[in-house]
């Protein structure tokens, strides 16, 4: 489809009343909780609740939160795996106006002493096992005392305890905030070695999430669809697509975590009638044998998708030769709240290609002069649309230096075919994908040279016939120093995010 007529046909979506921004992406569930009270709006294994009991406890958390202290435009750091107070949490965290910063529960003090330093968080909402962490990042900030911390799963006596806080009363008032408010800040892309925190604003993940869900739920028959999200919710493509797009396609979300293990996730999958699966690929690879077991369960699937990463096409053909299945494929970036492009339900899908642009934005390819390229022609990727970021919390410059006349450079390679489908075919940004988790060479080399035994690094992507993408690495070691590599990666378990370790190491010694 040309811009032009793009564009036309966007405003036309815009002006159903369905898309229409409600004032507060906490809004998504006011519309669910209206329309479907009694339908299944969210689970874990062994808990459903409907929409409405979704609605009753996410409005009582507002209260307790609030109680506790939680206000307006306050900076709120979310650490925990997936589970229904996850959800509960971000959905309140919204509805106050405070904004939501959501970090792996793997994250290490150097990582998180440097966001915990920029967004100066009034509360920390956190799992117990990381209190150690929190307290040793904090080590490393200047004139920065410790906020609020409250876990999550169990009490601890230095922190508030959220089984503590006072649910008794219920409050349903969204506080109005402005489209472009931010409602949550995503750490991503490095600048000078230090990632930088998207801006993702209410409108921006409202209008990525009503969008994704026109691209994945049939309206007509979203009572039906449920959702196996294998996916972690501190990550936007999880968090958009399997816990606000269900609430804007009023489908019910089932929140999965992998430590459960591929054969127990199949289970409950097969137990809770799951019409999708929301994964990736290396998951996927993982219930291939587990899924050959129920053909019954699979039958009953009517749409597998896959992001994050690109999809190998062995697994593609897999899927479809032993299990009869089609995995979609889409493409993201934290920055466009993710979901730019997707293999929807309701167009044909290619293989080989990430989809056609969600109708909230465009998609052109330029050269290295910023010249749009004709169709096939390969380039940078760039994007613009309702859903898109802010800026960079604290970066104004790199703001500016993201976008060129009002479209955002993604650093991704790839080209449009003749139907507006996108295919990538490279990184131009300096990146390693590991299962969809970003590695940034001169981050993890800045975060190296606090061991004190090394000179200088050098970091690389690689490939391993095994694991696929891996991070590599080189280390040169002080003169006088000694090093093993076995206690290099003790270090590295103790001080960086675990998918951030080099897996091949090479020590220089002088």
């Amino acid at each position: 489809m040309e811009n032009s007529t793009l564009r036309e046909h966007l405003q036309s979506i815009l002006r159903q009343e369905s898309y229409t921004f409600p004032g507060n992406l906490g809004g998504l569930l006011d519309r669910a909780n209206e329309l479907y009270p009694g339908r299944n709006g969210i689970a874990i294994p062994d808990t459903m609740l409907t929409f409405r009991e979704y609605y009753d406890r996410v409005c009582r958390m507002v209260h307790g939160l609030k109680k506790a202290g939680l206000r307006q435009n306050d900076m709120v750091l979310l650490i925990s795996q997936n589970s229904l107070d996850y959800a509960f949490i971000s959905l309140s965290v919204f509805r106050i106006g405070a904004v939501l910063v959501p970090l792996n529960p793997r994250i290490r003090h150097y990582e998180m002493a440097h966001i915990a330093s920029e967004t100066r968080p009034t509360f920390i909402l956190c799992e117990r096992k990381n209190i150690p962490t929190l307290v040793r990042a904090y080590e490393l900030i200047e004139d920065c005392p410790l906020p609020c911390i409250m876990t999550i799963d169990e009490k601890d006596p230095s922190a508030m305890f959220l089984g503590e806080i006072d649910l008794s009363t219920r409050e349903a008032r969204c506080e109005p905030v402005e489209p472009e408010a931010t409602a949550m800040v995503v750490y991503a892309a490095p600048k000078d070695e230090y990632p930088l925190g998207a801006k993702l604003t209410h409108a921006s993940l409202f209008y990525d999430a009503v969008f994704f869900s026109d691209a994945v739920y049939d309206p007509d028959d979203s009572e039906r669809d449920v959702t196996g999200m294998i996916l972690p919710l501190f990550h936007t493509y999880g968090f958009t697509t399997g816990l606000l797009a269900p609430l804007a396609g009023g489908a019910t979300s089932l929140l999965l975590n992998t430590s459960m293990g591929r054969r127990k996730i199949v289970g409950v999958m097969e137990s809770y009638l799951v019409t999708q699966i929301l994964s990736v690929p290396a998951i996927f690879f993982s219930m291939l044998k587990p899924l050959s077991r129920k053909p019954a369960f699979c039958s009953r699937l009517r749409n597998l998708v896959s992001g994050g990463i690109a999809t190998p096409l062995e697994l593609l053909e897999r899927y479809q030769e032993q299990l009869g299945l089609s995995i979609n494929e889409g493409y993201g970036i934290t920055e466009a709240s993710p979901v730019v492009t997707w293999n929807s339900i309701n167009r044909p899908t290619k293989f080989g290609t990430v989809g056609y642009p969600l109708a909230c934005c465009e998609v052109k390819v330029v050269d290295d002069m910023g010249k749009e390229l004709a169709i096939g022609r390969e380039g940078e990727v760039l994007v613009r649309g309702l859903n898109l970021f802010s800026g960079y919390l604290r970066k104004e410059q790199c703001t500016l230096e993201a976008f060129v006349d009002g479209w955002f450079k993604t650093g991704d390679l790839g080209y449009l075919d003749e139907e507006n489908y996108l295919r990538l075919t490279g990184l131009k940004k300096d990146m390693v994908n590991i299962y969809g988790l970003k590695v940034y060479p001169e981050e993890v080399e800045r975060i190296l040279l606090n061991h004190p035994d090394i000179e200088s690094t050098h970091i690389w992507g690689d490939w391993d016939e095994r694991y696929g993408n891996i991070v590599s690495c080189e280390i040169f070691v002080k003169p006088g120093r000694g090093m093993t590599v076995e206690g290099f990666l003790k270090w590295c378990r103790n001080n960086i995010s675990p998918y951030k370790i080099p897996r091949t190491v090479r020590i220089y010694t002088r």
